[in-house]
């Protein structure tokens, strides 16, 4: 009786791992046991501090670059720094080259402390230099044009970044963005993509707006980005 109850259990076990296994691979999507926590990502970045150098690209033609550097500083300190270039579309005008660089400084936990960054285009020549301060909630800017004396600003960061997005998308540049206060949904989860012919296994990281998916990013084992995609057009991937 014993070896009997034994069996079925072996058996019902078996039966349900084949089906929880058919499932991830049909329906890879709708299955929760692919999802892992984003932090998890966020720290494989750091942990391996992998350079990630991506092109980035509208449709198929290359209009930048784009450098991302996870640091770690001090015993509690972690660093995001970046740079690249980028052609910007302007209205009844030439396309503008931007350069920019800066960092995101962070704790040990990932919360963000401040942050800097500089753009700087040629024609005309501009400056832009923005500190954000996360204790203070401010962003202090500086701005220079063509050897103009310089404009600084320091002004609260909330409500910041949905103003600037609304007015973004006033030039088609952006999608509208939602209410002021909503924040975007991070997710991640296992997944495989192609890349220059070979299968990777890579962590799917997806920033959404409600029900909708703004950016989809692919971070490899080894915490370095290879892939992304957005619903505004532009995608970023390490391909040539």
């Amino acid at each position: 009786m014993l070896y009997r109850a034994a069996m079925i259990g072996i058996i019902a076990f078996w039966v349900v791992m084949m089906g929880l296994l058919v499932r991830i691979e049909t329906h890879p999507e709708a299955s929760d046991i692919l999802d892992v926590p984003v932090s998890f990502v966020m720290r494989l970045m750091f942990r391996h501090g992998q350079t990630s150098f991506l092109n980035v690209l509208d449709g198929d033609r290359r209009i930048g670059m784009f450098f991302l550097r996870p640091a770690t500083t001090g015993s509690d300190g972690r660093s995001l720094n970046f740079s690249g270039d980028l052609t910007v579309p302007l209205p009844a005008a030439p396309a503008e080259r931007v350069s920019f660089g800066g960092a995101i400084d962070m704790d040990a936990g990932l919360q963000v402390r401040d942050f800097h960054a500089d753009f700087s285009t040629r024609q005309p020549p501009a400056h832009l230099h923005l500190i954000g301060d996360g204790a203070r909630n401010t962003l202090s800017l500086e701005m220079q044009i063509a050897g103009q004396p310089s404009i600084s600003r320091t002004v609260p960061m909330n409500g910041l970044v949905p103003l600037l997005g609304q007015t973004l998308s006033l030039s088609g540049a952006l999608p509208a963005v939602s209410e002021a206060g909503v924040s975007p949904a991070v997710t991640a989860r296992e997944a495989q993509i192609t890349l220059r012919g070979e299968q990777l296994e890579v962590y799917k990281v997806t920033v959404a707006e409600g029900t909708a998916a703004t950016m989809d990013f692919y971070v490899t084992q080894l915490g370095q980005i290879v892939s992304a995609t957005t619903s505004f057009g532009y995608s970023l991937s390490a391909e040539e």
